[in-house]
Parts: C-alpha cells; sequence; structure tokens
C-alpha cells in the first residue's frame, strides 16, 4: 500500500464502468480522485465510498451520422482541456479507467503528459471508447485470455475482472429474486418483467430496481419490493439473491459470478451486451432471453424456481469462468507502472 500514491479513476454515465475502479479502490490505498461526467448515476456511489469526485464535460461518438456529433465533438474538446487542467492540478501518478466515454479526452490528456494510464477491457465486443483509447495506453487489461487478440499483444495483460467486497449471507433468509436494468434503470426490460412478477412472487421476495427515472412503473404487489437507486448495499442484495434477472454488463455479470449467482440475461437489443450474453450462454454460464420473448423466459424461470440443481450449476459455472484474484493482479499491475 502506499497512501502518498496519486490515481485517477476514471469513467461514468453508467455504473458498469464505475464498479471495477471502486472495487481496487476499496483494498489498495491511495491518494484517489475520481473523474466522472456531469449529470450520470455515478457521483452519489463513487462519494459513498468517500472518494473525492470530480466532473468533465462527456461527449459521445457514434458510428453512424448524426448531427449530435457534431454538438458531441465540441464537448469533447472542452472535455480535452479540461482534463489537462485537472492533470496538471493533482498530478496523478497514474490514471485507471474501464471504459466510457467521458474516461477518452483524460487519457488522450494524459499522454500528452506523459501520464501512463491502463484502458480495461471488459465487454466480450470492444467499444468505440477503448479503441480510441487503446494506443495512447500504457497497458491494456482484459477480463479473458480470448480477449488479447483485439489488442496490440504487448500492452494487453490478463488480469480478470475486479469486485468489491461482499458479505456472507444468512442461509435462513427468505430466497430471493433480484430484477435490476443497471444503474439508470431499463424501462423495457421493466414492462417485460413486470409480466412474471406475480409468478415470482408467490415463492420469493422479488427485489425490483426500477430507476430513478422510471419510478411510475412501480406497482404493488405482495412480496414485490421496489428501489429508484441502490447508493449502498448493491453487493449485499446480489449475495441475498437466488436468482438475478439483469441487462448483460460485464461490471454486474463479474460481481454475480464472485457470488455464484444463476443469472437470466436480458441484453439491451443490438448491442454489445448481446454478444456478453451469448458468450455465457453457450458456456452454459448464464440463461440468456431476449426482451420480448416471453415463452422463453417463462420456460427459463420455471426450470430455475423448481430446480435447485440448476441455479446452482449455473451460478458455479459463471464463477469457475473468471480468472481468480482479479484485484490483486490488477494492484501488482499499479505497482509496476508507478515503478517505472
Amino acid at each position: 500500500m502506499d497512501k502518498n500514491k496519486k490515481i485517477f479513476l476514471v469513467g461514468g454515465g453508467t455504473l458498469g464502468s464505475v464498479s471495477p475502479l471502486l472495487a481496487i479502490a476499496e483494498k489498495y490505498e491511495a491518494d484517489y480522485v475520481f473523474v466522472g461526467s456531469d449529470n450520470g448515476p455515478e457521483r452519489a456511489l463513487v462519494e459513498s465510498y468517500g472518494l473525492k469526485f470530480v466532473s468533465i464535460s462527456s461527449g459521445k461518438l457514434r458510428r453512424y451520422f448524426s448531427g449530435e456529433n457534431f454538438k458531441d465533438i465540441l464537448k469533447i474538446n472542452k472535455a480535452f482541456w479540461q482534463s489537462i487542467k485537472l492533470l496538471r492540478k493533482y498530478k496523478p501518478d497514474i490514471v485507471l479507467t474501464a471504459g466510457s466515454f467521458v474516461a477518452v479526452p483524460l487519457v488522450w490528456a494524459a499522454k500528452v503528459l506523459r501520464i501512463p494510464s491502463v484502458v480495461h477491457q471488459q465487454d466480450i465486443q470492444v467499444g468505440l471508447a477503448n479503441k480510441l483509447m487503446a494506443p495512447f495506453a500504457k497497458k491494456i487489461t482484459v477480463v479473458f485470455e480470448q480477449q488479447k487478440k483485439d489488442f496490440n499483444l504487448k500492452k494487453v495483460v490478463v488480469t480478470g475482472n475486479p469486485v468489491r467486497k461482499q458479505r456472507v449471507h444468512s442461509q435462513d433468509e427468505k430466497p430471493v429474486v433480484l430484477i435490476t436494468g443497471g444503474g439508470l434503470g431499463a424501462r423495457k426490460l421493466n414492462d417485460f418483467v413486470a409480466h412474471f412478477v406475480p409468478m415470482l412472487s408467490r415463492e420469493y421476495e422479488v427485489h425490483h430496481i426500477l430507476g430513478t427515472k422510471n419510478w411510475e412503473q412501480k406497482f404493488e404487489h405482495e412480496n414485490y419490493f421496489t428501489y429508484k437507486f441502490i447508493k449502498e448495499g448493491m453487493i449485499d442484495l446480489m449475495a441475498r439473491a437466488d436468482i438475478i434477472i439483469s441487462r448483460a454488463g460485464m461490471g454486474f455479470i463479474s460481481e454475480a459470478a464472485s457470488l455464484k449467482k444463476a443469472l437470466v440475461l436480458i441484453p439491451i437489443p443490438h448491442s454489445h451486451q448481446e454478444r456478453n450474453s451469448a458468450f455465457f450462454a453457450k458456456q452454459n454460464a448464464a440463461y440468456m432471453v431476449r426482451q420480448e420473448s416471453f415463452q422463453i423466459m417463462d420456460r427459463y424461470l420455471q426450470k430455475l424456481i423448481r430446480h435447485k440443481e440448476l441455479r446452482t450449476g449455473a451460478g458455479e459455472n459463471l464463477h469457475n469462468l473468471f480468472p481468480r484474484h482479479a484485484v490483486d493482479n490488477y494492484i501488482k499491475l499499479i505497482k509496476e507502472i508507478a515503478k517505472k
């Protein structure tokens, strides 16, 4: 541990790019500054960990023609100069990011100022943000061995995916189903799973994270509990769950894997999450359901409810896919780069 080491953590817009960074900050003691977006959900979560939070402008480049791209180019330019200013002010020894467009201009600025950056690739499919950062990174870390081929092999390190600390939950607690659409929630996922809440709540406590903008989707039902957003205690709720129904971001999947949970993944249509879901479904490590596939969802849920061995087997398979000691692997890499 090195309290005097200054580290920038950069991510946001969604919480998927935030949780691996918080996992590192939990275990490796340093002087951290978290750089996030102006209006994303990450500020409340980061500050609940006692970390300093600062924000910069955030733009998004799309792979298709859009007038918004011109506006976002201006935002990215503004964010670059904001990043230069922040890096000169705080003088970090290293910059860590697990993706997101908010990190792109800061990684570019760090390269200009000769500050090493580490870019973490979580998802099976490489996103545009990481493609834009990879040439400027000192190292690129990946979750699985098969992801190495997507980057310059001289830069790639297989670390696994860092996950936050968890507690051991009581076996006497009532069985739980957790439903979540991610940090911002997901309206279409909420509508889809609402059809199955009556059936699930007959035998389980159902805990549903709707998202702060989706509160009107809440309805009353026995054994059904709703939340706008969970700032603290998410890992504990995941630890209690027997079945988790969620989107398919790699950060969330990794935390579920560390807990050996049975996952039903409903990916965002036509997104990188479909690649994530298909990868785990092929390994019998999760159940993949396309949004609005009511019959398939009903069949999978009926099986998981009735057969504990299916829940246990899926959780074990998921757990066994991931490399062990990801946080320690990342800390080792940080120390190696800091020495140089």
